[in-house]
């Protein structure tokens, strides 16, 4: 079990701290569950009532908070609660245990390079020529492919898929059951089909009814930057001839899908069920909103964010913040949505002076 002083903490966080620095800290806890051993999370004025019933003896509190007057006999000061947050849960993070070394149940290509302190747990596979970085975990039932590259102090989930040529950067953390590397969803047709049809007219007719779909092969991989996380459930295809690319520090959420050929700037959040078509380029500190579509070929800017559960389906300049679908400036957005609850009282008032027009032309 993890333990510190309030004096470790504080010095961690770069946080004031104030009262008995040496009390020993074994958790974090809401107030109203905080034991005498655990650092009540009180960092907003709204927990000051649980707090003054609460078991613990020191707090991360507000600014200005009285936290001698609620009980406590030490507090650290969080002027930015949820940065402080961050350092907090890293502190006392409880990692996987899993010990160092391969496993006797996983199987390991001969010609795989290892680096130093590297676990390996049960039923991982890895194949021929595969690179793992030093300090890297990787959970039971993994599966590495050949020639693909992880880089150091990675930790990779139970369940994980990564396919052949796959490169990726140091820092990587990739929850449970992700794939990455899979075949990207590129077919055509031996003659212009019905989707070709209809882009070009908006029509279909017999004469681009589709007889068959032939694959178009991916032959190139995924490349991964340092410090990306991937979430559970997340499928990030190959490209077709160009790579797949996500670039250094983003975060994806779970169940996010990436299609083929797709560029991911740096420092992005992209958030649950989002999915972005092919060959899509998406600029560096871009926030997508949960279930968010990106359609292909679009580009996304930089410094975007782009609301939950909008389409965007033209290209977006860099700094702008998008809502609906199709996705459009939000002031737009929330001006066409006033003017759409709006139509009901203005169909009523067109009914009226229907009707009052229809009474003078009958008098006429």
């Amino acid at each position: 079990m993890k333990k510190f002083t309030i004096e470790q903490i504080a010095n961690t966080l770069n946080a004031e701290a104030f009262g008995d620095l040496s009390l020993i800290i074994a958790g974090v806890h809401a107030p109203a569950n905080a034991t005498v051993d655990q650092l009540a999370l009180a960092m907003d004025p709204s927990y000051a009532e649980a707090l003054k019933y609460s078991e613990a003896q020191a707090g991360i509190v507000w600014p200005g908070a009285d936290w001698e007057g609620m009980g406590l006999k030490a507090a650290i000061i969080a002027p930015r609660s949820r940065y402080i947050l961050s350092g907090v849960t890293y502190l006392f993070e409880k990692l996987p245990e899993i010990e160092l070394g391969i496993h006797p149940t996983a199987i390991v290509a001969s010609d795989a390079e290892i680096g130093a302190n590297v676990a390996v747990g049960a039923f991982v596979i890895i194949g021929k020529k595969v690179k793992i970085g030093d300090n890297t975990r990787i959970l039971s039932h993994s599966t590495v492919s050949e020639y693909a590259v992880i880089g150091s102090d990675s930790l990779i989930y139970s369940g994980v898929r990564i396919g052949a040529r796959v490169q990726i950067g140091n820092g990587f953390i990739c929850q449970s059951n992700a794939v990455i590397g899979v075949d990207g969803f590129s077919y055509v047709t031996p003659q212009p089909g019905a989707v070709e049809e209809a882009k070009k007219t908006g029509k279909i007719t017999s004469t681009s009814r589709t007889a068959s779909f032939e694959r178009i092969n991916s032959l190139g991989t995924v490349i991964i930057g340092d410090n990306v996380e991937i979430g559970a459930n997340c499928t990030i295809d190959r490209g077709t001839i160009e790579n797949t690319f996500i670039g250094n520090g983003s975060k994806l959420d779970n169940l996010v899908h990436i299609g083929h050929n797709v560029t991911i700037g740096s420092t992005c959040l992209i958030c649950g069920q989002v999915g972005v078509a092919g060959s899509s380029i998406v600029g560096d500190r871009v926030v997508l909103g949960g279930q968010v579509g990106v359609a292909d070929h679009i580009n996304i800017g930089s410094d975007v964010i782009v609301a939950g559960k909008s389409g965007v389906s033209s290209n977006v300049p860099s700094g702008r913040v998008m809502m609906g679908n199709p996705a459009m400036r939000m002031d737009l957005n929330v001006e066409t949505y006033k003017a759409i609850r709006r139509l009901p009282r203005l169909v009523s008032k067109v009914t009226k002076l229907e009707k009052i027009v229809l009474k003078t032309d009958q008098i006429k």
